[in-house]
């Protein structure tokens, strides 16, 4: 049997070495062309091996819906590994947007979570400042290796507003520097470790109260930052390519893990399940449930004490669903607990006028995940049960509130100016 809590290991999912490239022949129109087009063979390749995985094999509730949804999330995926891995550059860094947008979704990522990412190199000393802004958790983690290869992946430190409460406060001034050896001259900055070689950096903000905490204003620099950028040449063109591919085919290997570890979970109970490389410090449980237009899925747990917890309703491509315009996730900060301490959230294709709704978005195979961030004790599983829609309340408490339509539109129209005021559909 697989054990659910070791099967996303990320060493499970490197990419291997495909050797030393032929020499190109730049001094013609038709060496060039070769050389370029034997990239892009290269590229197709990936794409469909991405493609096949993310469509064939699965159950078949929702096929021509996964259909579109797998050839929109290949461009998605080949969106963000140019952005932060062809056009990165150790000695000019940037923050990249991983997952945040509602455009790009990468590998299972919160609605409620603004990500970025830099590859780096413990040859240069790098520097973050800023403004921290108030996200409820802003996380920082350094890792060996780079995540579109995940060659050598292994967590080496991690800074948070939790246990940096100085020097990560809400509104606070950030400074971090990041190198091999903590520098003499710290001061009163922060320190992140990196490793001899390619190393990358994530940046997580948690936001609880989307409407009110502030989105971080950072940036990322060499100290001392060299100018002008170098060209490309035959060493970096290569290297800064085949991430690409490499990115195409191992989390499309990651992401097929990632889904069957959701549909292994039970019908009526999810397990836990552990994402090495994830949210430090949080347990995860990932299900599946089904649900038809005249049923309606209740989903029950307990808060066991989090510092932040949320859910959210997933695709078959591992992505969050239009979160922006669909009530299709919820956070501690948003939710309701009934009065007998119980949190009962309610998923159906349409609005039940109940305060924890999930819109289960007209598909029929729906993933679920929970996060619950620092839990004081193991959280329970989550419990789902199945009822007819029209029955609903009769399996509610009797001091459920109801949500009127115009006070549902109110609050759809207060997330969607919350996406942009945290950023959120930045690209």
């Amino acid at each position: 049997m697989t054990d659910n809590r070791t099967v996303m290991a990320q060493t499970n999912f490197a990419a291997a070495s495909t050797g030393a490239a032929a020499p190109a022949n730049f001094s013609t129109d038709a060496g060039a062309l070769a050389w370029a087009e034997g990239q892009l063979d290269k590229l197709v390749e990936a794409m469909r091996y991405k493609l096949e995985k993310h469509i064939a094999g699965w159950p078949g509730d929702d096929r021509e819906l996964d259909t579109y949804e797998a050839f929109r999330h290949l461009l998605r995926d080949i969106n963000f590994a140019h952005a932060a891995y062809v056009e990165a550059d150790y000695r000019n860094p940037a923050f990249a947007k991983m997952g945040a947008t509602s455009r790009i979704n990468f590998q299972l990522p919160s609605p409620d979570c603004m990500y970025h990412s830099v590859i780096l190199h413990g040859d240069f000393r790098y520097r973050i400042t800023g403004q921290r802004g108030s996200a409820a958790i802003i996380q920082l983690a350094v890792y060996d290796g780079h995540a579109c290869d995940l060659v050598g992946w292994k967590e080496r430190c991690v800074v948070n507003n939790i246990d940096q409460p100085g020097s990560l406060a809400p509104g606070s001034d950030v400074d971090i520097v990041l190198s091999r050896e903590r520098p003499a001259d710290l001061g009163d900055a922060l320190w992140m470790e990196l490793t001899d070689g390619p190393c990358e950096l994530h940046s997580r903000q948690y936001y609880g109260d989307w409407e009110n905490e502030k989105p971080a204003e950072l940036m990322i620099r060499v100290e001392p930052q060299p100018f002008p950028a170098k060209l490309l040449d035959a060493v970096t063109a290569p290297t800064r390519f085949a991430r690409l591919v490499d990115l195409l085919r191992v989390h499309t290997d990651f992401y097929r893990a990632g889904v069957e570890a959701h549909l292994r979970a039970g019908a009526d109970e999810i397990p836990e399940v552990v994402f090495p490389g994830a949210f430090v410090g949080t347990n995860y449980y990932p299900g599946w449930f089904r649900c038809g237009p005249d049923e309606a899925v209740i989903i029950e747990i307990e808060d066991p004490g989090s510092l932040y917890w949320n859910t959210a309703l997933f695709n078959m491509q591992f992505e969050n669903i239009d979160w922006w315009a669909r009530r299709s996730s919820l956070n501690g900060h948003q939710t309701k607990t009934d009065s007998d301490g119980r949190i009962r959230l309610v998923a159906s294709w349409r609005d039940p006028g109940v305060p924890n709704w999930l819109d289960a978005s007209g598909r029929t195979l729906s993933l679920i995940a929970f996060r619950f961030f620092r839990a004081a004790r193991t959280p329970g599983a989550p419990k789902l049960r199945t009822v007819p829609f029209a029955e609903l309340r009769e399996h509610l408490p009797a001091d459920t509130p109801a949500v009127t339509p115009p006070e549902r539109q109110a609050e759809m129209e207060r997330r969607l100016v919350s996406v942009y005021r945290r950023r959120m559909a930045d690209f």
